[in-house]
Parts: C-alpha cells; structure tokens; sequence
C-alpha cells in the first residue's frame, strides 16, 4: 500500500505476535536463550560529538548514530558478547569490524559489506570489544543489541543472509503489500511445505517501513533477509517529474537482475489491471514484474548482470486477481501445522501488525472483502511449464528444480559484483 498517515515510531515488537513462530522457528538445539548486554555496555565514537549508547539502544528505528569514514564505533562490554545484531539506515553499508578479548589481543578482523537493513553477525568465543570503523562516506546505525553466548532470542528479528537461491519470490510494491494482497503465499509454501521464499519491495519511503518490512516478515516465518529495489514511494497524485523517478523501464531492469541473481521457479506479484485499488505503483511492478520473465531469459538484454550470473527462466507468474491462462484460491483457512495450528489468514493478520505506519488503512489480509485485504485469488498469466490442472502454484514444477537440491556456483568476488539501483 502507499505511505501511510501516521508516523509513529516503530518500537519493539510485541513478543505475544512472535509466539505464532514457536512450532516454525526452534533454537539451535538446545542452546540457551542468550542475554542482552546492550545496555551495560560501554559505547565510544571517535570523531563524533554525539552520544552514541542513547541513540544505539533507544529501540527507535527512526533515529540513527551516523559513523563517517574512518570514523571508528568501539562496544567495551564487562561479560562475553556472543552475537552482534545491527539495525542500519542505508541500503549500502561498509565497515571493518574488529574483535578483542578482554586483554585487548585481536581475535578477528574483517570487512562487512552489505545491502541488508539487518545483520546478524556471531562473534568469535572470548569477545568482549568490538570496533566497527566505517569505510563508505557515511555509516547509520538504528540500533546496535549485542548478546551474550547462546541463541539470539526469537522475539527480536535476526535474519539470515537473502537467499542466493530462491523457490519463489512475492513481489510487492510497498511494504504490507505482501501481506494484505499476496499475505497467503508464504505461510502456505515457505512456511508449511518448507519451500524457499523471499520478497522483494519495489519502494520503500521511510527507513521505518523498511524495518516494519523485516519484523512483519520475521512473524510470518520469513527467516531471510528481503530484497529492497530502493524506488521512492510516489503518491499517484504527485507530479510527472515525481512519478519519472519510478520508471517502469528501471523497475523491470532491477528486476531482471533479481531473477537472474535468486533464480525463482515462482514469481507472485500483484493486481496488474486495476493496481488492487487503482494505485499506480501497483499497476507498475505487476507490470514490470511480468515483463521481467521474459527479459531475463534474453542474453541479449543487461549483458552485464548475464555475465555475472546468467539468463534464467522463470517457470510460472501469478498475478493478483489476473484472469490469465488457469486461476488459483488458495486455501488459507485451513489450520497450519508449522504454525501451532494457525491459518494463513491469521499469520498474515499477525504480520501486517508490524507495519505500525500503516494502522489506519481499511485493508486486512482475509477473503470475505475481495478489494480490500483478498489473499486468496490468482490468475497464471505466464508459464513456461502449460497451464495449471488443480489449485497450486507448484504444479508441474519437478522436485529436483527446487532450492533443496540447488547446487550452488561459485560466487564472484564482490569487485565483480553488481551493486542494486540507488537512489
């Protein structure tokens, strides 16, 4: 959906909405839940006036301590850390980041690059400093929580890395869109069928909504970090010289490089007719998300992004409320194991909770209000595998193509690799 009319800080997440994540999400076998050390920890900053540990711990999304380069964060704590979490305020991060025992002998060193709005990073055994010295012009830094040994907790959202390789893939053009429209996908096939799925939003307007994003999805049992394209949210109001800022040309091209990157079997995406409630940058990412299909299949379009990692072929498109060639519903009533008994509708319900700038809309992920919340209706309007027989999205696609049995190429070093569109 679009931006949103209240701006509320994002605060921590309420631990009962992660309680849906107990039968999907299990601890390291055995481990002990760690323990916060955040707020007895000691927080320097050299080159900046400003107080790092209030910003660092405050569990507000929108503010954020802002590390120049060259600059260097150190994190002295009086127990053993075991895992660092970062919050960060940019799509492009780059840092080194130094551990220390408590006789300040080096235990490791090494460079971060990133995409991701949330690390989570282990530390070596013994830590007890850490130094983050930024490398790019600017560093932001929402939140540091440093844990001590044991299992990061699993009310506080620590994906892993976005996966490399992908079953299927949720396009959304705002962040809630994959809940309110395409919010029955992934509890029924990441969650459930234990099938690789990701997401990728096409714009993203507050730094806010993009953790809204993160935590919506860790509740919902997305495990991964997401895919950010970094278009601007446009009001469908705004003027000609606004809206040229979200190019449908510049999505599909972003979006090319995403399938050949992940290489789905199954691309969902949203209402391409009417943009689910005439919203246009709905009616564009559904646009550009089919038109995608066929490009990325071509070697001759982007050879850059072909020579790093080849053409691929999508195996089916759904889009929402599309008649295309067969339609699905999607069951998402029907109690689910993976989520101690929960349907579809009431994970996504639980997960849309997390999009806090958002709470005053009239939309719902459910069925019984097709045009304002429906999870439920897709049409297969691409297919490179015929049309579909039943009601699922994964017919005719063979067990060996999927994720499980993917074996993995050798990955470029990151000289090599394309950076995402900035802007």
């Amino acid at each position: 959906m679009g931006t949103g009319t209240e701006r509320k800080r994002a605060g921590a997440l309420l631990v009962c909405l992660l309680l849906l994540l107990c039968p999907l999400q299990t601890s390291r076998a055995e481990e002990p839940e760690a323990e916060d050390l955040s707020r007895s920890c000691r927080f320097i900053c050299s080159g900046n006036a400003v107080e790092a540990a209030s910003i660092l711990t405050d569990q507000h999304t929108t503010s954020y301590f802002q590390l120049w380069s060259g600059n260097r964060l150190s994190i002295q704590s009086p127990s053993e850390m075991g895992t660092l979490v970062l919050r960060l305020s940019s799509f492009s991060s780059a840092f080194v980041l130094t551990e220390m025992d408590e006789a300040d002998q080096h235990l490791a060193e090494r460079t971060i690059r990133t995409d991701s709005v949330i690390l989570t990073i282990p530390l070596e055994p013994g830590c007890r400093t850490l130094q983050l010295t930024a490398l790019e012009e600017q560093m932001r830094i929402s939140e540091a929580v440093i844990f001590g040994p044991g299992a990061v907790p699993q009310d506080v959202p620590h994906p892993a890395a976005p996966l490399e390789k992908a079953d299927f893939l949720l396009v959304s053009a705002h962040p809630d869109d994959e809940w309110v429209f395409l919010g029955g996908v992934y509890p029924l096939y990441g969650g459930e069928r234990g099938l690789a799925g990701t997401v990728a939003y096409m714009t993203m307007s507050l730094w806010e909504r993009a953790h809204e994003a993160v935590n919506g999805l860790w509740i919902g049992g997305v495990t991964t970090h997401p895919f950010f394209l970094g278009f601007p949210d446009v009001d469908q109001r705004a003027s000609k010289s606004l809206r040229n800022r979200c190019k449908q040309e510049d999505v599909t091209l972003a979006l090319v490089r995403l399938y050949r990157r992940i290489r789905p079997l199954v691309v969902v995406t949203q209402d391409p007719e009417n943009g689910e409630y005439g919203h246009w940058q709905h009616k564009l990412s559904a646009k550009a998300a089919y038109d995608a299909v066929a490009l990325a299949g071509d070697a001759s379009y982007d050879p850059e992004s072909v020579a790093q990692y080849g053409v691929w072929t999508v195996q089916k498109l759904y889009q929402h409320f599309a008649q295309g060639m067969s339609q699905v519903e999607l069951d998402v009533e029907t109690p689910l194991s993976r989520y101690g008994g929960k349907t579809a509708v009431q994970v996504a319900r639980a997960a849309y909770k997390a999009h806090k700038t958002q709470k005053r809309t009239p939309y719902l992920p459910g069925h019984s209000n097709p045009r304002k919340g429906d999870i439920v209706h897709f049409g297969l309007t691409w297919s490179a595998v015929g049309p579909d027989t039943g009601n699922d999205l994964f017919e005719h696609i063979p067990e060996a193509e999927l994720a499980a049995n993917w074996k993995p190429t050798p990955t470029p070093p990151p000289s090599q690799r394309l950076r995402p569109r900035r802007n």
